[in-house]
This record gives C-alpha cells, sequence and structure tokens, in this order.
C-alpha cells in the first residue's frame, strides 16, 4: 500500500508562439498556445495521472477518487498574468490528462432518466485563475522596484561582464539570424526564445540555421535567467518568484497533511521563474548544479506527502521534478536543504517559512513600493462605483418618492371629483353596491 497522503504538481505551462520580455522589467507581450503546446500538457497530465492516480503505483495517493474527480480533493490554481493565456490553456489541456473523459461520470434524474456529461463524460474540473493585479503569489517580479534594482545589478556584476565579453562572438555572429533584435547578453532571454521559436515552428528558418548556435543561445539564456531569478540568500529579492509561490505550497501541504481537510492534489499550473527560484531557496541546486537553467516546457515539480514507515510515523516531504514529458529520466527524486532522503515537514516549514511572502502588503514592503500598485486604482475605481451606485440609488429614490406623491395628489383629486358630483346628483335616490360573485370573495394568493 501507498503512503502518499497528497501531492502538489507544480507544472510550467507547454510550448507557444514567440514570448518577449522586456529585459530590465521583464513586463510581458501577448502571446498564444499552439497545438504542440496543449498537447504536451495534455501528455504530462496523463504522466501525473499514471504516478499518483492509478491504483498500484508505489506513489498513488491513498483514498482519492480516480476515475470521476472529487472537486473536494483537488484545487487548481492557474497564473493570469505575463504568459497568462497560455499558462490558462496548459492548465485546462493538463487537466483533461489527469482526468479524462470517463462513463462514470454521469446521473440519474428523479424520471429514471440517465444523463452522462458530453464529449463521453467529460470532466469540468474547477480552476482559479490569479491575475496579479489582484494576488502577487504566481507573477511576483513585475511591477517590483526592489527587483528591477537586481536585475541591475546582475547586469553589472563581474560574472556577468566576464559572460558578455566570452559570447561576443557569438552574438556577433548571430545577428544575421535575430532579423533586428538586439544581439546582447542582456536580451539573451529574447534572443533563445525567438531562435527556438522559429526552429521549432518555421521550416526554411531551421534549415538556415547554423549547427550549435541554438545550444549555444540555451546556455547564455541559462546563465541569464538563473542570475536574474535566484540570489545568495533564500529571502533574498531575487528569489521572490519562488518565495510568493512558497506560501501556496506550504499552505497547501498543512491542508493535506491535517486529517479533516479533504484536499489531497494541489495543481499550479505557471511559468519557469518560480521553478528557478525553488531550487535555489531550497539548496537543490548544490546537488544539481543542471537546475540553475530554465526548465523545458511541460516541466513539473511534485512534492509528496509522505505517512513515514515504523517506527516514525511523522510526515515527510519527497521531490521529484521532470524536465518535460519527454524528459529520459522521468521523476527525479531531489532532496531539499542538504538531506540524502525525504526531508520531515516540520523541518521544511521550519526553514522556508521565514523566506515566504505570505500577502500583497509584504509583497509591496519588499518590492520597495507604498501600496500594491493596482491598490490606488483599485481603490479609485471601488470609489466611483460606489459614488454611482449612490447617485443611482438617490435617483431611483426621488423617482419612487415622485411617483408615489404623484398617486397620491391623484387618488385625492379623483376622490374630491367623486364627492362633487355625489353631491350634486339631487335625483339620486339610492346608491347601491353591486352584488360580489363567489369568485370576487376568494382571497388573492
Amino acid at each position: 500500500m501507498s503512503n502518499v497522503l497528497g501531492v502538489i504538481v507544480i507544472a510550467r505551462n507547454g510550448d507557444r508562439n514567440e514570448f518577449y520580455q522586456d529585459p530590465k522589467t521583464y513586463a510581458p507581450s501577448l502571446t498564444d498556445s499552439t497545438a504542440l503546446g496543449v498537447s504536451d500538457l495534455h501528455l504530462l497530465g496523463t504522466q501525473v495521472r499514471t504516478a499518483y492516480l492509478t491504483p498500484g503505483s508505489a506513489s498513488f495517493i491513498e483514498d482519492i477518487s480516480t476515475d470521476v474527480v472529487d472537486t473536494q480533493q483537488v484545487k487548481v490554481r492557474s497564473k493570469a498574468g505575463g504568459e497568462g493565456t497560455v499558462v490558462f490553456d496548459s492548465a485546462i489541456a493538463l487537466l483533461q490528462g489527469l482526468f479524462p473523459p470517463s462513463p462514470r461520470n454521469k446521473l440519474t434524474l428523479a424520471n429514471g432518466t440517465t444523463v452522462m456529461a458530453p464529449l463521453g463524460g467529460y470532466q469540468y474540473v474547477p480552476m482559479e485563475t490569479v491575475e496579479p493585479g489582484n494576488d502577487r503569489s504566481m507573477e511576483s517580479w513585475t511591477d517590483c522596484p526592489e527587483f528591477q534594482k537586481h536585475i541591475a545589478s546582475f547586469h553589472s556584476s563581474d560574472a556577468f561582464k566576464a559572460k558578455a565579453k566570452e559570447a561576443s562572438s557569438f552574438f556577433h555572429d548571430v545577428k544575421d539570424f535575430v532579423f533586428g533584435r538586439q544581439a546582447t547578453l542582456e536580451n539573451i532571454w529574447n534572443i533563445y526564445d525567438f531562435m527556438n521559436n522559429q526552429l521549432t515552428y518555421n521550416q526554411t528558418y531551421a534549415f538556415r540555421l547554423p549547427p550549435t548556435y541554438i545550444e549555444q543561445a540555451r546556455a547564455l539564456a541559462d546563465f541569464h535567467e538563473d542570475g536574474v531569478f535566484s540570489d545568495t540568500q533564500a529571502n533574498g529579492i531575487g528569489n521572490i518568484a519562488g518565495r510568493t509561490l512558497m506560501h501556496t505550497i506550504l499552505n497547501s501541504l498543512e491542508r493535506i497533511a491535517f486529517n479533516s481537510d479533504p484536499l489531497q492534489l494541489m495543481v499550479v499550473q505557471t511559468s519557469y521563474q518560480p521553478f528557478i527560484s525553488i531550487f535555489h531557496q531550497t539548496d537543490m541546486v548544490k546537488e544539481h548544479p543542471e537546475l540553475k537553467a530554465i526548465p523545458n516546457f511541460g516541466s513539473a515539480l511534485a512534492i509528496e506527502l509522505r505517512r513515514g514507515l515504523p517506527p516514525d510515523t511523522r510526515d515527510f516531504l519527497r521531490f521529484k521534478f521532470r524536465n518535460g514529458t519527454a524528459d529520459p529520466d522521468g521523476w527525479r527524486v531531489l532532496h531539499a536543504y542538504g538531506h540524502r532522503s525525504d526531508i520531515p515537514l516540520t523541518e521544511f516549514i521550519y526553514r522556508a517559512e521565514g523566506a515566504a511572502i505570505t500577502s500583497n502588503k509584504q509583497w509591496a514592503q519588499v518590492c520597495g513600493t507604498n501600496t500594491h500598485p493596482n491598490f490606488a486604482a483599485t481603490a479609485t475605481a471601488a470609489a466611483g462605483r460606489r459614488s454611482i451606485e449612490l447617485a443611482v440609488g438617490s435617483m431611483v429614490f426621488f423617482a419612487l418618492f415622485m411617483l408615489a406623491a404623484f398617486a397620491v395628489r391623484a387618488r385625492r383629486a379623483r376622490k374630491s371629483q367623486y364627492m362633487r358630483l355625489y353631491d350634486s346628483a339631487e335625483d339620486i335616490q339610492e346608491i347601491r353596491a353591486p352584488a360580489m360573485s363567489p369568485v370576487d370573495t376568494k382571497p388573492m394568493i
């Protein structure tokens, strides 16, 4: 029997069209999913299902519903900023592989009719999208002045200057293949992303690109992104991508460990940045320096909460990483904070929570902003909405008041006119009320 109580799966989005990020601020541009990208994430969903939702697997989650999703046991969060649309599409594709259509996804109505969900029992798994304008837990590196200072500091460091000098010949030669894009180490993310995208989808470009160019661009991009999204200290500003996501991780682990909470599977669909930071925060890069790199599309980090075997029946964590769906090594076990085995849950929480950022307010303090960047606009908009609501409410109240006053005046006028007519009718001998029918005597319902 498996001793896995629950799992957190952090997944990177699938392939997409070219994606530009400002080299100084990392402000994102728009991009779109591709069939290749969502197909890859669907495959990742099946791989996660095989590992954690298939009875008999060594990592099967005990007591979890496998055929038809129990929405109390599963929670999904998806990043909506930056590559947001692509991340959202990736989450949908992953869930389709994780919980495929099931003929058991049906119910019987009161009249005895059996109804199956469309598309052969398609499963609709609830998903929370996280917009950076409201929640900074999944995109904390944009609009952050201190992080921008960190980027500038990295770009002015001796290590960066040495790497730029070393790569100068490559940047000179690659200009003919980037079509006017700035060929510098500061802009290497955009250079690599463009080259990789063209190599994947443009056959003419793929036939022309000289050997080793894409490998050189990838190595330089790995160096650059690792320098941007890491720090020498776990609570350093460079690790902000992992520090904000760590709060979600710790909160989910506590929920899974709590016997009265039904949560057993947490899926976090995000982009590449938090992976780099988390690998540094937890010291995993010390044993695995190859993790100082951009994870491939469709990568996933699984954090398993396991019940220890007697005599030590405490809860432990096991980390597994898969660098894309085509990773020949499959799910590799990683160790946190220098452990050579699974780390006790209590120790991990103790060592990780100090660097975690738990709120928008704390994020603003760490980033050196007085308020959340959208808070003032949100408050102004809310105040505007309240003013409009009050004004509309006042107008409606005034209209109702005038209508009521008009009705009262009209009723009085009719009564006065009727009395005048009654008093002047000298020939009227008797006024009789009409007889009421049985129907008229029934009360209104």
